[in-house]
């Protein structure tokens, strides 16, 4: 369904039926150890970088940076190609943190679409909020019990936000949460490289998702702020989510905070490079 009729690299022949079904444990391994370092982290509030893609809004009204301060959020992330039943889930959202970083990130000089009151999607009101925000949501506070800020980011739709402007994005999101009480984490749900359903589905440039990632481990998401400066079919569909870490590293790395890589895998059938990587003190576990 994900890659269509594209011709598929040969590496793709690798991923056995057996071989898919290590990746699955080790995927589930990674969302397990990120859901009991949360759970640990007891937090108030968890922060959501996510981009939109056609769900929450049209083209009549693509915001570059939106922020949610509603009190509740829903999505459906079930796929109906796939026989899967609907299964709509709901999350509660911080309003009063998200209208605090909505204020200090205009503060900084950003201009902040923000959305108050009842959710209602543009794009796909059926389903609302996509998959990326609620599948990794779902799983990763389903022991943690905190709240969400959801903010999108412009990925898909040109003209896209730069990742110049991303890096100082992160920055800016960074010293907003340092002057709140609250215990607040960050988490980004987007593709590295990757175009699924689109003309290079299935093809996954490692070595760009491998060159990223190291940035991130050696806190130098300030390298990755040149990513967007060309034009390049290879940075379309899944590849333009890399804003999402970009904005993820640059804010961990001004609060202090050290990445790892915990898991890396160019799953050719998922059409997208994937991985897990996590941020915390230099001495966490």
């Amino acid at each position: 369904m994900l890659v269509g009729d594209v011709t598929q690299p040969l590496s793709a022949k690798a991923e056995t039926p057996e071989r898919l079904e290590q990746y699955a444990g080790m995927l589930d391994e990674a969302f397990w150890f990120a859901a009991e370092r949360l759970a640990l982290a007891q937090l108030d509030t968890l922060v959501v970088l996510v981009a939109d893609r056609g769900q929450v809004f049209d083209l009549r009204n693509t915001p570059q940076l939106h922020v949610f301060a509603g009190e509740d959020i829903w999505g459906d992330p079930a796929l109906s190609a796939l026989g899967e039943a609907p299964r709509p889930t709901n999350f509660s959202c911080d309003a009063d943190l998200a209208t605090f970083i909505s204020e200090e990130l205009a503060s900084h000089g950003f201009d902040i679409s923000e959305s108050r009151g009842t959710f209602e999607p543009l794009g796909d009101p059926e389903h609302g909020v996509g998959a990326a925000f609620v599948e990794p949501v779902m799983r990763l506070t389903a022991s943690a019990g905190c709240r969400v800020v959801p903010i999108h980011v412009n990925a898909h739709v040109a003209p896209a936000i730069t990742g110049h402007r991303m890096v100082a994005f992160g920055r800016a999101l960074a010293d907003a949460l340092a002057l709140t009480p609250k215990r607040v984490g960050i988490l980004a749900s987007g593709g590295l490289s990757g175009d699924p359903n689109g003309m290079l589905a299935g093809w996954i440039d490692d070595v760009l998702d491998r060159w990223i990632l190291a940035r991130l481990a050696t806190g130098r998401s300030h390298d990755l702020g040149t990513i967007f400066d060309i034009e390049s079919q290879g940075l379309r569909g899944a590849t333009g989510e890399v804003r999402l870490w970009i904005a993820a590293g640059a804010a961990m790395e001004q609060a202090g905070y050290a990445g790892r890589l915990a898991t890396y895998i160019p799953l050719h059938h998922a059409a997208v490079g994937t991985a897990f990587m996590h941020w915390g003190g230099s001495r966490w576990p």
